[in-house]
């Protein structure tokens, strides 16, 4: 299931909103960011392991390079 999280954890939509609005009252520039992304992660995660801790990055992906094989 490819994704970015920029915020991670169970939690609820009103949870996932009140950090929304907390980050546009730190900095109104957040909403809206856009980045240029240039590398992939292939990570091996454990859906129970809330902590990240037992992630193992199987593969990293330059996607500034001319050619992939």
């Amino acid at each position: 299931m490819p994704h970015v999280s920029l915020i991670y954890g169970d939690l609820s939509d009103g949870e996932k909103e009140r950090a929304r609005k907390r980050a546009e009252e730190i900095d109104e520039s957040l909403c809206g960011l856009t980045f240029e992304v240039s590398s992939l992660a292939l990570c091996k995660t454990d859906t129970l392991d809330k902590t990240t801790e037992s992630w193992e990055m199987l593969e990293l992906c330059d996607l500034n390079k001319k050619d992939f094989a």
